[in-house]
């Protein structure tokens, strides 16, 4: 078993999960902050609601996580979650707690439930993904 390499953890497919994770910030200090929060709140109305747009949001972030992860890691990593999953699990904790704190939102456990399983869906799917495309991805 080799160790893991830097190269390992580090790919430019890590640009669109820091755009996507950036998208998702913005959206979420918008209606902290009440700064065009309203267009977030039109953009749930759109798609069925808060719990749709987290389970939406969640889920992309998850699966282009563990894209953006080189295959390399999956490789010789002994658990095949990538770190940016992992991550992103405490990042979306940290939002969902800090909403307590701020008087225009609220801290919801279903929301943090669904963000919580929407990031392991997302990766877990780029996972089925990856071992169906590319048989020997996780040998």
């Amino acid at each position: 078993m080799s160790m893991l390499s830097r190269s390992d953890f580090f790919s430019k497919r890590l640009f669109l999960l820091a755009v996507v994770i950036g998208i998702g910030g913005m959206a979420s200090l918008a209606k902290s902050f009440d700064f065009y929060g309203h267009a977030v709140i039109d953009v749930e109305h759109l798609v069925g609601g808060d719990r749709v747009l987290h389970m939406i949001v969640s889920t992309t972030l998850g699966f282009v996580a563990a894209w953006a992860t080189p295959k390399t890691f999956y490789q010789y990593a002994k658990v095949p979650i990538s770190p940016w999953v992992w991550l992103l699990l405490v990042a979306v904790s940290i939002d969902e707690f800090s909403q307590a704190y701020f008087p225009l939102r609220e801290f919801s456990l279903v929301d943090l439930a669904i963000n919580l399983s929407g990031v392991t869906i997302g990766s877990l799917t780029y996972l089925l993904y990856a071992t169906i495309r590319y048989p020997s991805y996780l040998r």
